[in-house]
């Protein structure tokens, strides 16, 4: 027992008792000296209490009330029948020792408390980091204790009971056993049975962290198994089977060799390792990912929009040293991470609705913090408002889309099929789609139409968009009937726009059925060789979609299909804004060598053959053009976005524009050093990084030396992160040792994350941190050990029975109690005391 103030100034006001006494003696009160005497002793005990009140006095007596924490384990770890049958021995246990105050506390990576256990029996629980629900892909007992020990009640006994099977695999429990025995935190534990004991897993894969392509290299697969049971222990890279063998695995771990090697591929590479066991009750933790560095040729990731063309590129590619993939647009990766398996991707006239925006963002996200290479080829797919323009591919590119729309002069004649199969539906939105191109030509411009059935008509002879209501209310008078007869139709627009001498010339073709057989191709060709451009639209599944496809391939025009007449109208704008020139170039030109670059070594530009068409974009500010189509038509160009470089090739690589360029020696050489120059660098072998992963942590850690081996000091070096998400952060890497500079980062999504480290500003080394399963996937036994040390160390009991943890045992905790209320009351009393004294006469004689 003791006894404490909380302030001491109030002895100052002692000085008023003196003053008291000294007062008396000139009192005129009239009392009697003793009266007066009494009177004087009570005001001086007033002024005491009050005095002594005002210090706030606190006895600490002793006590033994008690204050009980259960903290439960509901990770994934743990049996699910195990959880439920803790709650009802916390219940029963609680109940029959009825502490002065007690809490419940479910825990896994991160915690939850509850007032009453019957909250706790509905706790959300979640398979990732959850702010509202408790996370079972970790078990954090350190966490989870910290949180106990601010939840005790004040001047109590502490008992803390830990249910757990013990097998932490985030903070560290050694650290707070201090801490617990310095607050007097009695630990008692219980442990908890695994929610398997007959699970098998692949603990870890040990592999060189670096090797080099088709040679043959050590691996190791540590597999745990609960008993002896024959397996398959198999290692791929991606769907190749790279090692197989049949194991019979023993109680324990098993360590299962190796030598294997990787086909030929260069970068970060993921090999898995995977366990077949049968009747193996988990299967989530029978596989584990060990990503390693291949050293090879560089790997080109090359998505062709028009794949039977894709064998130029590749070949050339191919031939000069580089290991080319090619895929379709459908195949394409969906993140950073499966894109930075490539030194360079090249998307060649690819459509912008072939790419999710996930994958653009990939793509952004590959070029920007993992350093890789992007180059655009052009095509008729990659232009206008459909194409690629305000999308994060345009934004990572040197050049945007948003071209003004040229002042060139367009003839135009659309042929209308008027047979009687449009009736109905067909023919009425027919007519609304040849109204479209009335609205969107210039007035100088040159507009006609003319229908068929066996016999063309015209409906609207050619001439200049002037007078728009008369040419839009001829279109409403088409009717219908007849067969279908396409040919004289096509032949009569020939010979209208063979003599016409506006810049773009241009036919749409609209039809719903099949007609009079005739010699298509060299009519076709023949307007295309006077650079006539004919595009199709078919209406409907009885529309000859073969042949209508060909005119246009025939045409190097487009071809379309709508199987609702309602989609025509749209077809036709799209057409008509297409053909008129918004961006697309399709006219023969002699490329002009803006600038010469390292890129451009050995090749001689005026041996280059003429391109028959380009795509109009505009150069950013910074953008680098080095080729033109014509002055400040951008033909090649080129910049650095963020750790990588991108460009853009506003021509394409392939038989249409390109045609020429497929025959001359030149196209080989210059497109591969173009590749390479703009690919990712290659890993600085001056600097050794190395990721681990920590528990909910990476550490990372680069050695920087000189060419000279001596260590690079004072240098600024960052890692930039891609996480599971695609989000991206960029961390500082400070110095801690000579030449060595680490940093930790923290691991809050499960799942890949990809490391591009940089070096002054520049790109350096990438290292790829796979994720196989979360470490509470390892269902060891219960570590009755670890449990009961805690329980020794800090005082409390492993596996107690339900009294011993509300026993006092000999402690004792002082209980505060306040003082001033009874001195204030003591006060008071004497004070009315006093007003009660004053109207009698003591101590007086009768």
């Amino acid at each position: 027992m003791r006894l404490t103030f909380e302030t001491y100034w109030p002895l100052l006001l002692a000085l008023l008792i003196p003053f008291l006494w000294w007062s008396r003696r000139s009192t005129i009160a009239g009392l009697s000296l003793k009266h007066l005497l009494l009177s004087t002793v009570i005001r001086t005990a007033i002024i005491g209490l009050l005095l002594l009140a005002m210090m706030q006095p606190v006895l600490h007596m002793p006590g033994a009330a008690v204050s009980v924490i259960y903290l439960l384990d509901v990770s994934q770890s743990v049996a699910p029948s195990a959880i439920q049958n803790s709650i009802d021995w916390m219940r029963q246990t609680n109940e029959a020792g009825k502490p002065t105050n007690s809490r419940f506390i479910a825990f896994g990576g991160n915690s939850i408390g509850f007032e009453q256990l019957e909250d706790l029996t509905h706790v959300a629980v979640s398979s990732q980091a959850n702010r509202n629900a408790v996370d079972q892909s970790q078990t954090d007992i350190a966490a989870a204790m910290e949180r106990a020990m601010r939840s005790f009640a004040p001047h109590h006994l502490k008992r803390l009971v830990l249910v757990s099977d013990g097998n932490e695999n985030s903070g560290d429990i050694a650290a707070i056993v201090p801490r617990l025995k310095k607050e007097g935190v009695a630990v008692f534990t219980v442990p908890l049975p695994v929610r398997s004991d007959q699970d098998a897993w692949i603990e870890n894969v040990m592999a060189p962290p670096q090797v080099n392509a088709e040679e043959q290299f050590p691996l190791e697969v540590h597999v745990y198994s609960p008993s002896d049971v024959p397996s398959t222990v198999e290692v791929r890279d991606g769907t190749r089977v790279l090692a197989s063998r049949s194991v019979p695995l023993k109680k324990g771990l098993n360590r299962v060799a190796f030598e294997t090697r990787v086909p030929e591929k260069a970068g970060n590479v993921v090999l898995e390792a995977s366990v077949r066991i049968n009747g193996d009750p988990f299967s989530e933790n029978n596989q584990f990912r060990q990503p390693v560095v291949v050293t090879g040729r560089p790997r080109i990731l090359y998505v062709e929009g028009h794949p039977q063309s894709s064998r130029y590129l590749k070949d050339a590619l191919t031939a000069e040293g580089l290991l080319v993939t090619v895929m379709e647009p459908t195949a394409m990766p969906q993140t950073a991470e499966d894109f930075g398996m490539y030194d360079a991707i090249i998307l060649s006239d690819v459509e912008a609705k072939q790419v999710s925006m996930p994958q653009m963002e990939a793509l952004s996200t590959y070029v920007r913090d993992l350093g890789g290479g992007f180059i655009l080829a052009g095509g008729d797919n990659v232009y206008g408002k459909d194409g690629y323009s305000q999308t994060p591919v345009e934004e990572l590119l040197p050049v945007t889309f948003d071209v003004r729309r040229p002042l060139q002069s367009v003839s135009m004649i659309v042929i209308l099929d008027r047979s009687g199969s449009m009736a109905g539906d067909k023919i009425r939105y027919a007519r609304e789609a040849t109204k479209a191109p009335v609205a969107m030509l210039k007035d100088t411009d040159h507009f006609g139409v003319i229908t068929f059935n066996f016999n063309a008509t015209w409906a609207v002879r050619m001439q200049a968009v002037q007078n728009r209501p008369a040419i839009l209310s001829t279109i409403d008078e088409i009717g219908v009937g007849g067969e279908t007869n396409l040919f004289p139709a096509m032949k009569e627009a020939f010979l209208e726009l063979e003599k016409a001498s506006d810049e773009i010339k241009h036919v749409i073709i609209l039809s719903d059925g099949r007609t009079l057989t005739d010699n298509f191709e060299a009519m076709t060709k023949q307007m295309a060789a006077a650079r006539i451009t004919v595009s199709t639209v078919s209406v409907g599944q009885e529309a000859d979609q073969d042949l209508m496809t060909k005119i246009a391939g025939w045409g190097k025009g487009k071809t379309y299909y709508a199987e609702d007449p309602a989609g025509v109208p749209q077809i036709f704008n799209q057409d008509v804004e297409s053909s008129a020139g918004e961006s697309l170039q399709e006219t023969s030109f002699k490329l002009i060598v803006t600038k010469s670059v390292d890129a451009f070594k050995g090749i001689d530009w005026n041996l280059a053959p003429r391109l028959e068409g380009y795509v109009q974009v505009k150069p950013r500010p910074m953008a680098e053009v080095l080729l033109e189509a014509y002055k400040d038509r951008p033909l090649l160009a080129r910049w650095q976005f963020g750790l990588g470089k991108a460009a853009i090739f506003t021509s394409d690589v392939k038989d249409r524009w390109a045609v020429d360029w497929l025959k001359w020696n030149g196209y080989s050489k210059f497109w591969s050093q173009f590749v390479r120059d703009t690919m990712r660098r290659q890993d600085n072998s001056d600097f050794d990084m190395r990721v681990e992963r920590d528990n909910g942590f990476a550490d990372v850690t680069v050695e920087a030396q000189g060419k000279d081996g001596s260590n690079r000091d004072q240098a600024h070096i960052q890692v930039h992160v891609i996480a599971p998400d695609q989000s991206s952060s960029v961390h500082e890497l400070p110095q801690t040792g000579p030449g060595v500079y680490e940093a930790r980062v923290p691991l809050k999504q499960q799942g890949t994350y990809t490391f591009r480290s940089t070096i002054n500003g520049s790109a350096s080394a990438s290292r790829v941190l796979a994720f196989s399963y979360p470490a509470e996937y390892h269902f060891y036994p219960p570590d009755a050990e670890k449990l009961r040390a805690i329980s020794t160390e800090t005082g409390g009991v492993f596996q107690p029975k339900g009294a011993e943890i509300f026993e006092a045992r000999g402690d004792r905790t002082l209980v505060p109690v306040s003082l001033w209320p009874w001195l204030t009351v003591f006060g008071l009393g004497l004070y009315l005391l006093d007003v009660l004294l004053r109207r009698f006469r003591l101590f007086e004689a009768s």
